[in-house]
């Protein structure tokens, strides 16, 4: 047994090199970029050339070729020496160059051609190789050719085999070269399409802060109200771009913070190699994002109208950042309605004054329409806000009375029993169950705390609740109105489709239009019943079936008489007016 060991790269990993990198062209785009930019280079070229098929595939076949003007490689032998790279050690320091990245052609058919620059007067010879997967894996040697055709005075140039479509070839060499620090020129010479050499358009990974600062070797610029989408990059590493989490910062009522980060020299920042698409989770990742949220609040302090939560503006001001506080703006609270899927303007912020009530709980839509129709009829829905756990903290805010339960009370004899106790009669449609008699009554007690003191309770008299469970049908839907209420059946139409219709979105269901048209109907013909009488609620009903169905058949110009008497149905039509003269 060995008293000590060394680590060591064992010979097998070599036949695993083709399994480093997937391949794509994403990985090589951005291997051979970084290569050229190490090198020196001022700026590269992206050629693609070759037939739009393959000979005996029929897929598409093209050459890519990336060139630089870079200072070339002396010793091509550093191609295939995986984690040697050549690159001087303040480079490799600065940047942690692995020397792995050449191996994102290993699984493609590839050609280095490369003239080192010269260090006297005589121009270095050029050399060329061509590699093959099996090269790359160690089975066979690769022959080293020099060649006067080689990059003219320095420069690398790397041609590999792609299959992709052209658009393909030209949307990852646009990718790769959005954020690079250095030009990059693209020629299309394939069969199909041949242009002149354009640049690839480029633009900074900041553009468009609002703040921007350094850090440890990095540059943080702040965004307001940047639009993105989940997961994008954070992080621009010489325009290899990748996700490392900074933080977001959500306002209240507000527009969202956000930070990018973009590399300038930064030796702590650790990349998972050899592809760098993630960063290593350690002690410095932590403390970017940390400074990354401090720049963020150092340009909310900036601005007029920060609207930070308490928990951002107290901890800026342990950082000693001072950012405006939130001021004292609450959302006017509104009833939910059964159909969650309905959008709804949101009411505009409104300052709170005296005797502001913030609802504490959130009654399901039966419950919510109940209360929204007391606190009008009694004159208190301006009192009546959203809550914001994001402002709890500040002063003004829990300040504020709060309502957290409601209870909905009809009187039955001497006492008072709470609608969640109402005995259901059993129903199967609208027509089908006796409606109970109206109550002479209905009151709704809020429990109220308040911001110093005991709890209380304020009481609110209505004229409308309903009983039964929420989110269930109109079949099982049971409004309770009482004797001297001046509710129509319309009104109370509406107020039965704002607290029981949620459509289904089943595949065998009608329409939303249909959905929503047939409940219309049905909670009409339940409201004429419960507040006029079951025969209105038929001659209403029957009305409304034959102005659905039958009204496209009835002329334009001739009454039409229709007589029922089950089973029998008479249908007078008048005779037709006489022509005019």
């Amino acid at each position: 047994m060995s008293r000590t060991i060394r680590a060591r790269i064992h010979e097998s990993a070599v036949k695993r090199v083709t399994r480093i990198y997937a391949a794509t062209l994403a990985d090589i785009f951005a291997e051979t970029l970084q290569n050229s930019r190490h090198a020196g280079a001022t700026r590269v070229r992206i050629a693609v050339s070759g037939s739009s098929r393959a000979p005996d595939a029929g897929e598409p076949y093209f050459t890519v070729t990336v060139a630089d003007d870079g200072a070339g490689i002396a010793d091509p032998a550093v191609l295939l020496s995986f984690g040697e790279n050549g690159w001087d050690d303040a480079l490799v320091r600065r940047e942690d160059a692995a020397g792995f990245g050449f191996a994102s052609l290993a699984r493609r058919n590839c050609a280095v051609s490369s003239r080192p620059r010269s260090t006297g007067e005589e121009l270095p010879p050029g050399w060329r190789v061509e590699l093959a997967p099996e090269h790359f894996l160690g089975e066979v040697e690769a022959e080293v050719q020099a060649i006067d055709e080689a990059p003219n005075p320095y420069g690398t140039s790397i041609s590999f085999i792609a299959t992709e479509s052209a658009v393909t070839i030209r949307n990852a060499a646009e990718n790769a070269a959005r954020h690079y620090p250095l030009p990059i020129v693209f020629e299309d010479r394939t069969e199909d399409d041949t242009t002149a050499p354009e640049e690839l358009p480029r633009h900074a990974f900041l553009d468009g802060t609002v703040h921007a600062e350094p850090w440890r070797g990095l540059v943080f610029g702040v965004f307001r109200s940047r639009r993105g989408e989940y997961n994008d990059p954070d992080l621009n590493f010489f325009g290899l771009t990748l996700t490392v989490g900074l933080p977001t910062v959500e306002t209240v009522h507000g527009p969202a913070w956000t930070v990018l980060a973009d590399v300038d020299d930064c030796p702590d920042l650790e990349l998972v190699l050899p592809a760098r698409k993630e960063a290593v989770e350690n002690d410095f990742l932590e403390e970017m994002r940390e400074a990354a949220r401090l720049a963020i609040y150092r340009a909310m302090a900036a601005h007029p109208n920060p609207r930070p939560a308490f928990e951002d503006w107290k901890r800026a001001r342990e950082a000693g950042i001072d950012i405006a506080p939130s001021p004292a703006l609450l959302r006017p609270w509104r009833p939910s309605i059964a159909e969650t899927d309905f959008w709804r303007d949101p009411p505009k912020l409104a300052p709170v004054g005296a005797g502001a009530l913030v609802m504490g709980c959130d009654p399901e839509p039966p419950g919510a329409q109940t209360l929204w129709r007391a606190a009008e009829r009694d004159g208190i829905a301006t009192r009546l806000f959203e809550a914001d756990r994001r402002l709890e903290g500040y002063a003004w805010y829990d300040g504020l009375d709060r309502m957290t339960a409601l209870s909905v009370l009809v009187p039955t004899g001497d006492e008072w029993m709470d609608i969640d106790d109402w005995p259901l009669p059993k129903r199967t449609r609208p027509g089908a169950a006796r409606l109970p008699s109206r109550p002479a009554a209905i009151r709704i007690e809020l429990a109220v705390r308040p911001s110093a003191g005991p709890s209380a309770t304020l009481d609110i008299p209505t004229d409308l609740a309903f009983a039964g469970e929420a989110w269930c049908g109109l079949d099982d839907a049971l409004p309770l109105v009482t004797v001297d209420s001046a509710l129509q059946p319309h009104q109370l139409a509406v107020l039965l489709r704002n607290a029981f219709f949620s459509p289904s979105d089943d595949v065998e269901a009608d329409s939303w239009e249909t959905q929503r048209d047939r409940f219309d109907e049905d909670a009409l013909h339940l409201a004429t019943r419960l507040l006029i009488g079951d025969d209105e609620a038929c001659r209403q009903s029957i009305a409304e079936a034959v102005r659905r169905e039958l009204m496209w058949f009835v002329p334009d110009d001739r009454p039409v008489d229709i007589r029922i008497r089950r089973p029998e149905v008479t249908v007078t039509l008048a005779a037709a007016a006489e022509a005019a003269p």
